[in-house]
């Protein structure tokens, strides 16, 4: 299969303290891929070295085919990698349109500020542009109701779900979701899913750090499991579910292989 992501021994050292340590990664194309595991584990580090925010001490990532090793975060958007935090970043005085719109001009104007000061017609076909796409992806996430209220008025759910819209807008062939579900409750959780596989049907591949294992058990195709900053299972959930070594780490007895009443362990 194609690869979309590849993180090869990717290593991170604060300080002479190892977060992480030669991680191995690949997303494959067509594939939802998780990153777990306890508190301090590494994962945003993870995530961080791959869109750029953090520069890795070591290794190098390729996404679809090119290095972006040390690339900044908005060139690796610029190539389309989108990115989504677990602290909402969001514009609350400005609306849900607005909101979105921003997202999309950095993708269509790539000549900035002084550019659409300078070309006032060809600013204003770009601002209809951005709005059209706007109302295609308010449709998508399930905000088309909701497009003329102000962001920091919205239910906290919703900033979560405008949150992966303003993603979105920057047209990207692969988004990295950090702790898309933190927060939501079951309900929430179950409708934001919803919305991910509806992305992801769209023709845009997933990658994200997510603790709610509802979500990640229901939605992942496979799952890389790390613990102190080192890779210690990757698999699909299934597998995950089964591992001894994450069970112990990270998930508990609670996803341990239930053993039938001869005492024996389930193969």
């Amino acid at each position: 299969m194609e690869v979309v992501l590849e993180a090869s021994n990717l290593t991170k050292i604060f300080g002479g303290l190892e977060a992480v340590k030669d991680v191995n990664i690949i997303v494959q194309k067509r594939e939802i891929h998780a990153l777990i595991g306890p508190n301090g584990a590494g994962k945003t580090t993870t995530l961080s070295m791959i869109n750029g925010t953090l520069k890795p001490t070591q290794g190098n990532i390729r996404f679809l085919g090119e290095d972006i090793t040390g690339l900044p975060p908005f060139k690796a958007a610029a190539k389309g990698m989108g990115r989504t935090f677990q602290n909402i970043k969001q514009f609350g005085s400005l609306t849900v349109r607005e909101n979105l719109m921003i997202g999309g001009m950095s993708k269509n104007n790539p000549g900035g500020m002084l550019h659409m000061l300078l070309y006032a017609k060809e600013t204003k076909k770009l601002e209809e542009k951005v709005r059209c796409q706007a109302e295609e992806v308010a449709k998508k996430i399930g905000m088309s109701g909701m497009q003329d209220e102000y962001a920091g008025n919205l239910p906290y759910g919703r900033q979560k779900v405008l949150e992966l819209g303003r993603a979105l807008m920057g047209e990207p062939a692969l988004i990295l979701l950090d702790e898309p579900a933190a927060g939501l409750n079951p309900s929430e959780r179950a409708e934001f899913v919803e919305i991910l596989h509806r992305v992801y049907e769209s023709g845009i591949d997933l990658f994200l750090i997510e603790h709610n294992m509802d979500v990640v058990m229901n939605i992942s195709h496979k799952i890389t499991v790390l613990n102190f900053g080192r890779k210690i299972a990757e698999g699909t959930p299934a597998e995950v579910a089964n591992n001894e070594a994450v069970i112990k780490a990270y998930l508990g007895d609670r996803f341990a292989r239930r053993k039938p009443s001869g005492g024996e362990t389930d193969a």
